[in-house]
């Protein structure tokens, strides 16, 4: 199941239409687990997005409400571990975002997905893929009061 969004007339920052993003495939992913009655399977949820993963594995900052919200909706079914990061290139999403002709769709991974999904085991999350950090001057951070 696939699903693509145009990004709204209202200037929306990029990290927070790839939160939505995000928050798009958990929704189908629940919503698909529910249908089809499945238990206990293994998942995972690939972005091209450090910044949405950081905010994902963050434990200490606090957000604003539009983050907070998003990434707790996200927390509340899913776990930081769940969460890869997959190059911009093998990201077969971008091609909907950006559009394309057929052709290059049939020639695209876009039906396929990247080809690592083809392997028979998962690779291994990286010490790297596990810190994400995020920006000190991030703009939806909110700033700490200290009296």
């Amino acid at each position: 199941m696939g699903k693509s969004r145009v990004s709204p007339l209202k200037q929306v920052t990029i990290p927070r239409l790839e939160l939505n993003a995000a928050v798009v495939s958990v929704r189908v992913s629940n919503f698909l687990q529910n249908e089809l009655d499945f238990d206990g399977l293994e998942q995972w949820y690939w972005t091209d997005s450090n910044v949405v993963l950081g905010y994902i594995s963050n434990d200490s900052r606090r957000f604003h409400v539009f983050v907070a919200n998003r990434i707790q909706e996200i927390r509340d079914l899913t776990e930081p571990k769940q969460w890869r990061y997959v190059k911009t290139a093998d990201n077969p999403a971008d091609i909907a975002s950006r559009g394309a002709f057929s052709r290059e769709l049939l020639e695209s991974n876009w039906f396929t997905g990247p080809s690592f999904l083809w392997e028979p085991n998962i690779p291994p999350l990286n010490e790297d893929d596990t810190v994400r950090t995020i920006s000190s001057v991030d703009p939806e951070v909110k700033n700490a009061l200290f009296l």
